[in-house]
C-alpha cells in the first residue's frame, strides 16, 4: 500500500507540474482562437499533428528504453542515458537535414507552397524537443520534479510572454493606433501562424540552453550491445507509437484531403479548437503517465493486484473528470476559453471528451507488455486501432465534416481499449474490478448524455448530475479510502 501511496503522491507532483504547464499554455488559447481566423488555426492544428508524428520517429522511444535499462544492473545510469541522447541527437539531425534539402518539395506535397518556411521552423522545434525528452525522462527516474517543473515551466512561460505581448498587447495598440503607427509595422494578424511557430522556436532554444550543462555531459564512447539492444527494445514501440499518433492526429490530415479545398482549413480548425476542451481530460493522464512508468518499472514479483487497484482508481477519477467537464460546459463557455466563432462545434466536445477517458484505461491494461519486454503487442493494438480509424475516417469524415472525425475518434480509441482488454486478459491475466469499472463509465457517460444532450447542458442541471455522481462514488468507496487512509 505504500507503494500506492508513492504512485498516488507522485502523480499529484507531476499532475500539478502539467496542470501548471499547461494552464500557462491554455492562456494561449482565448487569444490565439480570438485573433487568428479559423482556416490559420486550422494550418496551426495541422502542423502540430505533423510534430507529433515526427516525435515518435526522432525519439525512437528512448524515453522509455531509459527507464527499462536504466535498472539493468549490466549497466550505468550515465552510459545508457548518454546512449539515448546520443540516438535522439543523430535521428533528429539527420532527419533535419533532409527536410532542409528538400524543404520546398516537401512544401508543395503538404500544401504549404506560400509558407515552406514553417517546415523547417517546424522541424528545428520538434528536433529540440525530440533531444530534451531523454533528459525530462532521467529527471523522472531520478525522482526530480521541481527541476522537471522549473525547467518546462520556464520554457512554456517564455513562450506565453511572447505570445501575450504579440497578440493582446501589440493586438490592443493597434485597434487604437493610427493607420501609419509603428504598430502596424510589427504586427499583423495575418501573420500569426508564423509568430506561433516563431515563439515556440526560441521557447525550444531556451529550453536547450537549460539542458546544456547535462547535455555537454554526455559520453562519446558506444558500447554497440547496449545500443543493438535499446533498438530492438524501443522497435516495437515506434512502430506502435507511429500507428498510435496516427490514430489521434489523423483526423487532422483526413478533413485536409478528404473536405472541399475551401471549407477544409475551417473544419480543422474547428475540430482543433473542440480538442482545446477535450486536452483538459488528458491532463490527469498524462500526469499520471509520469508517475506511473517509473513506478511500475521499479517494481518487483507479481505486480497485478497493484495494477487492479491502480485501475479502479484510476477510472473512478478519470470518470468524474469526464462527466465535471459535460455537466459544466456553461461556465466553460461563459469564461469564453474558446471563442464564440468555434462553438458551432461545441457538439462533439463530450465525445472527444470520453474518447480521451477511454485511452486513458488503454495506457493502464498495456503497461504490462512494456514490463515484460514484449513490446510487439503495441504493434498489434495499434495498428488494430488503426484500421478502424482508416475506415470510420473515411466513410465519417466526407459525411459529416468534424463530427464525423470526433466519431471517427471514440470509434478507435474503443476499439484500441477492447483489443488491449483482450490481449491483457490473454498474456497477462489481471484480475480487474470490471463491475466497478463498468459501474463508474456507464454512469457517467449516462450522466453526459443525459445533462447535454436531453437537458440542454444548462449548469444547474449540471451541478445537480454531478453532484448526485460524486455521492454515489462516496459511498461506494467509502470502505476502501478509509483503509487507504488508515493504511
Amino acid at each position: 500500500m505504500s507503494s500506492l501511496r508513492s504512485l498516488a503522491s507522485q502523480t499529484v507532483i507531476y499532475g500539478l507540474t502539467t496542470i501548471l504547464a499547461r494552464l500557462l499554455n491554455f492562456a494561449l488559447t482565448p487569444l490565439h482562437t480570438d485573433v487568428i481566423a479559423k482556416a490559420d488555426y486550422g494550418v496551426i492544428s495541422d502542423l502540430y499533428a505533423m510534430i507529433a508524428f515526427l516525435m515518435v520517429i526522432l525519439t525512437f522511444a528512448m524515453e522509455t528504453a531509459f527507464f527499462r535499462f536504466n535498472r539493468d544492473e549490466r549497466y550505468n545510469s550515465d552510459t545508457v542515458f548518454s546512449h539515448a541522447l546520443l540516438f535522439t541527437i543523430f535521428s533528429s539531425a539527420l532527419l533535419l537535414g533532409l527536410v532542409f534539402f528538400f524543404n520546398d518539395k516537401l512544401a508543395v506535397v503538404l500544401q504549404y507552397e506560400e509558407q515552406p518556411f514553417l517546415l523547417l521552423w517546424m522541424m528545428a522545434i520538434v528536433a529540440m524537443d525530440a533531444i530534451a525528452a531523454v533528459p525530462f525522462a532521467r529527471l523522472r527516474a531520478e525522482n526530480k520534479p521541481m527541476l522537471f517543473l522549473k525547467i518546462r515551466l520556464s520554457t512554456i512561460g517564455l513562450m506565453v510572454g511572447l505570445n501575450l505581448v504579440y497578440f493582446w498587447l501589440f493586438h490592443s495598440l493597434a485597434e487604437d493606433a493610427a493607420a501609419d503607427s509603428w504598430v502596424h509595422e510589427i504586427y499583423d494578424p495575418k501573420e500569426g501562424v508564423k509568430y506561433v511557430f516563431l515563439f515556440n522556436l526560441i521557447g525550444n532554444l531556451f529550453m536547450m540552453l537549460l539542458f546544456l550543462p547535462q547535455l555537454l555531459k554526455v559520453k562519446l564512447a558506444l558500447n554497440f550491445s547496449l545500443i543493438k539492444q535499446m533498438l530492438l527494445y524501443a522497435s516495437p514501440l515506434v512502430i506502435a507509437g507511429l500507428a498510435g499518433v496516427f490514430n489521434e492526429k489523423a483526423q487532422v490530415p483526413f478533413m485536409k484531403f478528404l473536405l472541399p479545398e475551401d471549407t477544409n482549413k475551417v473544419s480543422m480548425g474547428v475540430f482543433a479548437a473542440m480538442m482545446k476542451i477535450a486536452t483538459f481530460m488528458t491532463l490527469f493522464i498524462q500526469a499520471f503517465r509520469f508517475a506511473a512508468e517509473p513506478f511500475f518499472f521499479n517494481q518487483e514479483g507479481d505486480f497485478k493486484s497493484k495494477m487492479s487497484q491502480v485501475m479502479r482508481y484510476f477510472v473512478m477519477v478519470q470518470s468524474l473528470i469526464f462527466l465535471g467537464l459535460v455537466c459544466f460546459t456553461d461556465l466553460l463557455q461563459w469564461t469564453h476559453f474558446i471563442h464564440p466563432k468555434y462553438w458551432e462545434g461545441w457538439h462533439i466536445v463530450p465525445i472527444l471528451l470520453f474518447a480521451n477517458l477511454l485511452l486513458g484505461i488503454n495506457f493502464n491494461l498495456n503497461i504490462w507488455y512494456k514490463l515484460e519486454s514484449k513490446t510487439r503487442m503495441g504493434i498489434y493494438i495499434n495498428f488494430f486501432g488503426l484500421a478502424f480509424t482508416v475506415i470510420s475516417s473515411l466513410i465519417l469524415i466526407p459525411v459529416f465534416d468534424y463530427t464525423g472525425a470526433a466519431l471517427s475518434t471514440l470509434i478507435s480509441y474503443a476499439a484500441i481499449t477492447g483489443f488491449s482488454f483482450y490481449l491483457n486478459q490473454k498474456h497477462h491475466r489481471t484480475s480487474y474490478p470490471l463491475r466497478a469499472i463498468s459501474l463508474y463509465l456507464g454512469v457517467s457517460l449516462v450522466g453526459s448524455i443525459v445533462v447535454y444532450y436531453l437537458l440542454d447542458h444548462y449548469w444547474v442541471y449540471g451541478l445537480l448530475v454531478f453532484s448526485a455522481y460524486l455521492a454515489l462514488l462516496i459511498w461506494l468507496e467509502w470502505p476502501q479510502l478509509k483503509a487507504l487512509k488508515r493504511r
